[in-house]
Protein backbone atom coordinates (compact mmCIF):
# COMPACT_ATOMS: atom_id res chain seq x y z
CA UNK A 1 0.00 0.00 0.00
CA UNK A 2 2.85 2.18 0.72
CA UNK A 3 4.75 1.83 -2.36
CA UNK A 4 0.83 1.93 -4.47
CA UNK A 5 0.59 5.60 -2.44
CA UNK A 6 4.33 6.69 -3.24
CA UNK A 7 3.79 5.91 -7.32
CA UNK A 8 0.29 7.86 -7.13
CA UNK A 9 2.31 11.28 -5.63
CA UNK A 10 5.15 11.08 -7.81
CA UNK A 11 2.59 10.71 -10.72
CA UNK A 12 0.68 13.57 -9.56
CA UNK A 13 3.84 15.71 -8.53
CA UNK A 14 5.42 15.03 -12.25
CA UNK A 15 2.03 15.69 -14.03
CA UNK A 16 1.67 18.83 -11.90
CA UNK A 17 -1.69 17.54 -11.13
CA UNK A 18 -3.15 16.34 -14.42
CA UNK A 19 -2.79 12.68 -13.55
CA UNK A 20 -3.64 10.48 -10.56
CA UNK A 21 -7.38 12.23 -10.17
CA UNK A 22 -8.39 8.49 -9.94
CA UNK A 23 -7.58 5.01 -8.62
CA UNK A 24 -6.95 2.20 -11.33
CA UNK A 25 -10.71 1.14 -12.29
CA UNK A 26 -11.76 5.02 -11.48
CA UNK A 27 -12.72 5.18 -8.01
CA UNK A 28 -12.45 8.88 -7.24
CA UNK A 29 -9.19 10.45 -5.19
CA UNK A 30 -8.57 13.06 -3.15
CA UNK A 31 -5.68 14.66 -1.73
CA UNK A 32 -5.77 15.49 1.80
CA UNK A 33 -3.35 17.55 3.68
CA UNK A 34 -3.08 18.16 7.29
CA UNK A 35 -0.64 19.09 9.85
CA UNK A 36 1.39 16.59 11.24
CA UNK A 37 0.65 15.52 14.68
CA UNK A 38 4.60 15.70 16.11
CA UNK A 39 5.96 18.19 13.33
CA UNK A 40 3.15 20.48 12.41
CA UNK A 41 4.26 19.94 8.97
CA UNK A 42 1.50 19.65 6.08
CA UNK A 43 1.71 16.61 4.89
CA UNK A 44 -0.52 15.29 1.65
CA UNK A 45 -1.65 11.93 1.19
CA UNK A 46 -3.80 10.78 -2.16
CA UNK A 47 -7.30 8.93 -0.92
CA UNK A 48 -10.31 7.10 -2.35
CA UNK A 49 -13.43 8.98 -1.41
CA UNK A 50 -17.22 9.14 -1.49
CA UNK A 51 -19.11 12.71 -1.94
CA UNK A 52 -21.48 12.94 1.53
CA UNK A 53 -24.01 14.58 -0.27
CA UNK A 54 -23.60 18.10 0.96
CA UNK A 55 -20.26 19.19 -0.74
CA UNK A 56 -17.93 17.38 1.49
CA UNK A 57 -16.58 14.14 1.06
CA UNK A 58 -15.75 10.64 3.25
CA UNK A 59 -12.44 9.02 3.63
CA UNK A 60 -11.87 5.97 5.90
CA UNK A 61 -8.14 4.90 7.45
CA UNK A 62 -8.25 1.40 5.94
CA UNK A 63 -4.89 0.94 5.28
CA UNK A 64 -5.93 -1.96 2.89
CA UNK A 65 -7.23 -3.92 5.83
CA UNK A 66 -4.24 -3.72 7.33
CA UNK A 67 -4.56 -3.99 11.49
CA UNK A 68 -2.81 -1.01 11.71
CA UNK A 69 -4.21 3.04 11.74
CA UNK A 70 -2.20 4.68 8.54
CA UNK A 71 -0.85 7.52 10.05
CA UNK A 72 -2.58 9.98 7.17
CA UNK A 73 -5.73 8.89 9.99
CA UNK A 74 -4.17 9.62 13.11
CA UNK A 75 -3.26 13.13 11.99
CA UNK A 76 -6.44 13.70 10.99
CA UNK A 77 -7.99 12.43 14.07
CA UNK A 78 -5.57 15.40 15.55
CA UNK A 79 -6.68 18.10 13.39
CA UNK A 80 -10.52 16.92 13.92
CA UNK A 81 -9.58 17.84 17.50
CA UNK A 82 -8.20 21.12 16.41
CA UNK A 83 -10.52 23.78 15.34
CA UNK A 84 -7.26 25.77 13.98
CA UNK A 85 -5.55 23.01 11.81
CA UNK A 86 -4.98 24.01 8.60
CA UNK A 87 -6.21 21.28 6.28
CA UNK A 88 -7.08 21.13 2.57
CA UNK A 89 -8.76 18.81 0.02
CA UNK A 90 -7.65 18.70 -3.99
CA UNK A 91 -10.12 17.37 -5.67
CA UNK A 92 -10.03 17.72 -9.44
CA UNK A 93 -7.40 20.30 -9.42
CA UNK A 94 -9.67 22.31 -7.09
CA UNK A 95 -7.76 23.52 -3.54
CA UNK A 96 -10.69 23.73 -0.97
CA UNK A 97 -9.90 24.45 2.97
CA UNK A 98 -11.85 22.06 4.84
CA UNK A 99 -12.53 20.91 8.43
CA UNK A 100 -12.00 17.28 9.91
CA UNK A 101 -14.39 15.51 11.42
CA UNK A 102 -14.17 11.84 13.11
CA UNK A 103 -17.48 10.25 12.62
CA UNK A 104 -17.89 8.87 16.17
CA UNK A 105 -21.79 7.38 16.21
CA UNK A 106 -21.21 3.99 15.23
CA UNK A 107 -24.64 3.92 12.86
CA UNK A 108 -23.34 7.10 10.68
CA UNK A 109 -19.39 5.82 10.47
CA UNK A 110 -21.34 2.48 9.16
CA UNK A 111 -23.64 4.02 6.95
CA UNK A 112 -20.87 6.50 5.64
CA UNK A 113 -18.51 3.68 4.91
CA UNK A 114 -21.09 1.87 2.34
CA UNK A 115 -20.96 4.51 0.84
CA UNK A 116 -17.09 4.02 0.41
CA UNK A 117 -17.66 0.57 -0.70
CA UNK A 118 -20.24 1.83 -3.51
CA UNK A 119 -17.04 3.82 -4.95
CA UNK A 120 -14.94 0.95 -4.30
CA UNK A 121 -15.43 -2.59 -3.58
CA UNK A 122 -12.50 -3.35 -1.69
CA UNK A 123 -13.35 -0.96 1.19
CA UNK A 124 -15.76 -4.43 2.18
CA UNK A 125 -12.85 -7.02 2.07
CA UNK A 126 -10.86 -4.30 3.79
CA UNK A 127 -13.08 -4.07 6.74
CA UNK A 128 -13.27 -7.77 7.17
CA UNK A 129 -9.67 -7.95 7.29
CA UNK A 130 -8.43 -5.37 9.42
CA UNK A 131 -10.05 -6.85 12.65
CA UNK A 132 -10.39 -3.09 14.09
CA UNK A 133 -12.92 -0.09 13.54
CA UNK A 134 -11.93 1.32 10.92
CA UNK A 135 -12.12 5.28 11.21
CA UNK A 136 -14.22 7.15 8.98
CA UNK A 137 -13.79 11.19 8.16
CA UNK A 138 -15.94 13.73 6.93
CA UNK A 139 -14.28 16.23 5.19
CA UNK A 140 -16.10 19.22 5.37
CA UNK A 141 -15.55 22.54 3.29
CA UNK A 142 -14.95 25.88 4.79
CA UNK A 143 -16.64 29.01 3.93
CA UNK A 144 -20.32 27.82 2.83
Amino acid sequence: MRTLTRLHRQLHRLSKGRLGRSFPGGAPVLWLTTPGRVTGKALTTPLLCAEDGTGGWFVAGSAGGNSHIPNWALNARAAALDPEADCWVEKLGERTRIRVVEILDEDARITAYKRLIGKWRFFQSYAERAARIIPVFRLEPLGR
